[in-house]
């Protein structure tokens, strides 16, 4: 079993290897295209705009607000979230997702730091039944993704340098609109915000967060604590990437199950049968 040091590097290097294999699609560079097969129906188990010009597939956030805006059920996008929840809980979060692979090499710079309140990591529920859903069904627009940080580090600015270039795919895309520098504002504060406390937009804003977060008391996957050898000495909550206390929040939904606290003997990964 992988722990501490070695568990993060091997941790770092499935987030690059996710990262790069659903973005591979280098012929968008010199072309200043972007991919436009088949794939793009496909959702990738991450927070990942589908608008970015190397990604091969689309996000499941999108794809929930298409099955809203034309009011569809969506089936394949739930089956999809639960399906991997129910084995892993919100694994996908600590292993694969980009944005909070981004949040957490953001932390490490020298920034005053601070924690939230306890109460701000529900306000995830409300972009997702207000916005994701809510706004998108009354609107008929997807306007988690108009704001989401995600979609404008990964596809807003490469498609700002698209149309620097002369792209003909960017041709008509305003960049002076109040929309997109209101998008730029919201990326800059989140970036100081992330530089300053643990993975703020997984914590308090991600609705693919909050619905793999459901899994998680339910998952085959979990963490077993022994509470006979545990001493509370702080060292699971210092290494959390959420900024949780491991031995306490059990099963909590903002577990991302990246396995950083098992670098204590008194934490383990399990299974729903309480075995290792």
């Amino acid at each position: 079993m992988f722990k501490g040091a070695r568990l993060h590097r091997v941790r770092r290097a499935v987030q690059s290897a996710f990262l790069l294999i659903t973005n591979s699609y280098y012929a968008a560079i010199p072309a200043a295209s972007f991919y436009q097969g088949p794939l793009k129906g496909a959702c990738i188990p991450a927070l990942h705009c589908y608008a970015c010009p190397l990604a091969w597939g689309s996000c499941p956030i999108g794809s929930l607000q298409h099955f809203v805006i034309v009011r569809q059920f969506p089936l394949y996008v739930l089956g999809l979230i639960g399906a991997l929840g129910i084995f892993v809980g919100r694994f996908a979060c600590g292993w694969f997702c980009p944005f909070g692979w981004f949040q957490e090499f953001v932390y490490k710079l020298r920034l005053p730091k601070f924690s939230a309140p306890n109460w701000v990591r529900h306000l995830k529920f409300v972009w997702l039944g207000a916005v994701v859903l809510g706004i998108a069904w009354w609107t008929q627009e997807p306007w988690f993704c108009k704001l989401c940080p995600a979609g404008t580090l990964e596809a807003g600015l490469p498609w700002l340098g698209w149309a620097a270039r002369g792209s003909d795919y960017a041709e008509g895309m305003n960049f002076l609109t109040w929309l997109f520098q209101f998008k730029i504002v919201l990326l800059v504060c989140l970036v100081l915000l992330a530089g300053m406390m643990k993975r703020p937009f997984c914590r308090f804003a991600c609705p693919l967060g909050a619905m793999f977060g459901l899994t998680n008391k339910v998952s085959m996957l979990r963490l077993n604590v022994n509470k006979e050898t545990c001493t509370e000495c702080g060292l699971c909550a210092r290494t959390c990437p959420m900024d949780l206390k491991p031995h306490t929040d059990v099963g909590s939904i903002d577990c991302i199950r990246c396995y950083a606290c098992t670098g204590c003997d008194s934490i383990k990964v399990g299974t729903v049968f309480g075995k290792p």
